[in-house]
């Protein structure tokens, strides 16, 4: 009986100390249920490294949900500009997903490390500006003006309040913007600049590669059914 007792309260002290250890067998199953999809997306692969899927190919720094649902409406005429390159200007560039990929990065040594699309390219733009915040006259913000309208802008590197209050004016009207790192309070300038531009938001919550806590993407547009309905995807 006093073994079974100190069982019972070591089990209670490990509950109140380290709630996210499983409590029965079923609860351990599952969780390693959850790993093991998490493995075959890439995530164990994506710590501490560039984010990947399961088979090793670079995937976007996003949410798992918000890279499932652009997989899902993205098709060969669609043209995206991209606020910050890396692993997902190589996801846009891969052929048969998107027709044109230009991405503009304010890193001059990242920037020469970054392999050029083959459906687009990726250009260097000088941002003395903060990381969320700056002036629009910057080359870098401006970049966005050369080949506008574009039907998708992602916002995911510096300056990210004001590129998302010049973003609406160089977007086709049925096009949409992604802003990654909405669960985070800094962002909130960011999303506030889309919205007031009648932008309508759809949060996509989930894991990202790599990271162990659940974060958000986000999407706006002027006209979601555009995208809900295009023919691609009603075919699937």
């Amino acid at each position: 009986m006093a073994r079974r007792s100190l069982a019972v309260r070591a089990r209670g002290l490990i509950q109140r100390t380290a709630p996210g250890i499983p409590r029965s067998r079923r609860e351990a199953r599952t969780s390693l249920e959850a790993l093991a999809t998490l493995r075959r997306q890439g995530w164990h692969r994506s710590v501490g490294a560039a984010p990947v899927d399961g088979d090793g190919q670079p995937l976007p720094w996003f949410s798992y949900a918000a890279v499932r649902w652009l997989d899902e409406v993205l098709h060969p005429r669609v043209r995206v500009f991209e606020y910050g390159s890396g692993s997902s200007t190589s996801w846009f560039a891969r052929p048969g997903r998107v027709g044109e990929i230009v991405s503009v990065e304010h890193d001059a040594s990242w920037f020469a490390q970054l392999p050029q699309p083959t459906n687009g390219e990726i250009r260097h733009a000088p941002c003395d500006d903060g990381w969320w915040d700056g002036s629009a006259d910057s080359p870098y913000v401006a970049a966005i003006a050369d080949g506008a309208p574009w039907d998708v802008v992602v916002i995911d590197g510096a300056s990210r309040t004001v590129c998302a209050r010049v973003a609406p004016k160089y977007l086709d009207p049925a096009g949409l913007v992604l802003l990654d790192d909405t669960d985070l309070p800094t962002t909130d300038p960011a999303a506030a600049e889309l919205t007031a531009h009648g932008l309508g938001r759809l949060d996509l919550w989930g894991f990202k590669p790599g990271v162990q806590r659940m974060t958000c993407t986000s999407v706006f547009s002027w006209d979601f059914n555009h995208w809900l309905c295009h023919p691609t995807v009603r075919d699937r």
